[in-house]
């Protein structure tokens, strides 16, 4: 393994992997969540520098991080409304065409009704938790999310 392959991994031991269990440990601190969420999104950008030269298929052929981004949310639903999440964070509102939320206030503490996120993706009971409501109405626990995304750098960096 390279020292930049190396560098990637790195990343995700030191700073995703600790990120999210901080938050998951304190599930209702927004300011941990949006930590989790920044450091699973930029994981990609680690990704893509390690792999890009040495193998190219590990990054789908592309040719830039912002590319790989987007191919990435393009094939997990997952990766797609968190990154959404963490640009309108960074942002206040995304003007892009693909996105599925639009606005930084659209992700916030709160709490799901029965039937309003899918079964078993949030705190038993219906608890308080950092809820993402996407343009469309659909809502969804961002820890399952963010859960989801850590599945896929696993798999990635396997």
């Amino acid at each position: 393994m390279s020292s930049i392959s190396t560098s990637a991994h790195e990343f995700f031991t030191i700073h995703t992997v600790p990120n999210l269990k901080a938050w998951l440990n304190d599930p209702t601190d927004i300011r941990l969540a949006m930590n989790a969420a920044v450091s699973l999104y930029h994981m990609a950008d680690h990704f893509w520098h390690a792999y890009a030269v040495v193998d190219p298929s590990r990054v789908f052929g592309t040719t830039n991080t912002s590319s790989f981004r987007s191919e990435l949310a393009h094939r997990n639903n997952h990766f797609a409304v968190l990154r959404d999440v963490v640009e309108a964070h960074k942002h206040m509102q995304l003007d892009r065409t693909s996105r599925v939320l639009t606005q930084s206030n659209q992700t916030t503490l709160g709490t799901t009704g029965f039937g309003e996120a899918d079964f078993g993706t949030g705190p038993f009971g219906g608890g308080p938790s950092v809820v993402v409501e996407l343009d469309d109405g659909r809502k969804h626990h961002l820890s399952y999310l963010a859960k989801e995304v850590e599945q896929l750098w696993r798999s990635l960096l396997a």
